[in-house]
């Protein structure tokens, strides 16, 4: 028992968050060592002695690519689980050393459906080293019997890692399981390893109190919601966006939700009609493929561009040689703001001597150059 309360005290006794998080980690355990996970845990086994745990992540939900048998101690394997199953988790190990068997426990559940139970049994093997492993008390599907199980999280990330549409994965016990650049870029998330992994109902001070509620309302319902709703971030800021919350199923234990989300444009304005509200004309071309693909409306009368015209071959090969093209990019990136003086040719036949002010613009993994042609 006093070797299970030393491998026991380290994890139980941790400093928490005013909302209750247990984020504090203990020396050595550094964010880049895997944690269990609550959903889809089949088994873990406690060397008492080593105060190190061997468990089995699923591959249906592993978004870390550490899919399969895990290591790490005690206090660092426990580290992203809520206050509650952590304590939960080390009464079941302890009361398993003293008594020999202990449980069922029951992880998650209350609004959220059915949680994950959990006995232990001890083990003692020569040399007087002792083990106690725990096990789901619920019947989890083989995952070797589908490969769409085993792809969902492969699928979701190819999905969505470059879309500009921000997505938020959380698992059915309501862990963040994953998020897309996007989602972390607008809700203002500097440091994922504070967010991912963790329950989202206790950091709305990292994620925002309205992104929490929606998530756990979807959660609990386990049924599809849309919508418009002002969101609130932790810095305090606010906007509106449309969202859906999709709730979805793999194997018996596993599931969640995915959220996704995108800004409502600001008032209704129509940018498109604001650029060719600009009397200078502006071409955007995608610096990728050299294709043009938005001018403005005094573009179009300057220079005859058409929509066919736009779709028929990249700038270099119409109206721009591919050095003054080049040129272009270098300046934009250097950041200057002076016009460069550069020859164009126009649909119409013609070829004009422009001052250019040029500009780079980053969307997600493309990047556009703005040209805009000065008198």
């Amino acid at each position: 028992m006093d070797a299970m309360e030393k491998t026991a005290r380290p994890a139980a006794v941790t400093a928490t968050e005013a909302d209750g998080e247990a984020a504090t980690v203990t020396a050595g355990a550094g964010s880049g060592a895997p944690a269990m996970s609550v959903a889809g845990l089949s088994f873990f086994t406690v060397d008492i002695q080593a105060k190190r745990v061997i468990w089995l992540e699923p591959r249906s939900l592993d978004f870390e690519h550490r899919s399969g048998l895990n290591e790490a101690s005690l206090s660092t394997a426990l580290r992203h689980m809520a206050q509650n199953d952590q304590k939960q988790i080390l009464g079941l190990i302890q009361q398993a050393v003293k008594t020999g068997t202990a449980g069922p426990i029951e992880l998650g559940g209350d609004d959220l459906g059915a949680g994950l139970s959990l006995v232990a049994m001890r083990y003692q093997v020569e040399g007087g080293r002792t083990f106690v492993i725990a096990v789901s008390g619920a019947e989890v599907e083989d995952e070797a019997n589908g490969t769409a199980v085993r792809g969902v999280a492969p699928l979701i990330r190819h999905l969505v890692e470059d879309s500009e549409k921000s997505v938020l994965v959380v698992d059915s016990f309501g862990y963040l399981r994953y998020a897309n650049d996007a989602f972390n870029k607008l809700f203002e998330i500097g440091d994922t390893s504070l967010c991912i992994g963790r329950n989202i109902a206790h950091i709305p001070n990292r994620v925002g109190k309205t992104l929490a509620s929606v998530v756990l309302t979807a959660l609990a319902r386990r049924a599809p919601m849309d919508g418009s709703k002002r969101f609130f971030l932790a810095s305090g800021d606010s906007f509106t966006l449309t969202f859906d919350v999709i709730p979805f199923r793999v194997s018996a234990g596993l599931g969640g939700v995915v959220f996704s989300a995108s800004k409502v444009k600001e008032r209704g304005v129509d940018f498109q009609q604001i650029f060719n509200c600009v009397h200078a004309p502006m071409l955007v071309i995608d610096v990728r493929t050299r294709m043009l693909v938005s001018a403005n409306t005094a573009a179009r009368k300057t220079f005859a561009v058409t929509e066919q015209l736009m779709e028929s071959a990249p700038i270099t090969e119409t109206m721009l040689h591919p050095k003054t093209f080049v040129s272009l990019i270098e300046h934009a990136r250097k950041g200057g703001n002076t016009p460069l003086q550069a020859t164009v040719s126009g649909f119409d036949g013609v070829t004009r001597s422009k001052r250019m002010r040029v500009t780079l613009i980053e969307s997600g993994p493309t990047h556009y150059l703005l040209i805009e042609s000065k008198h």
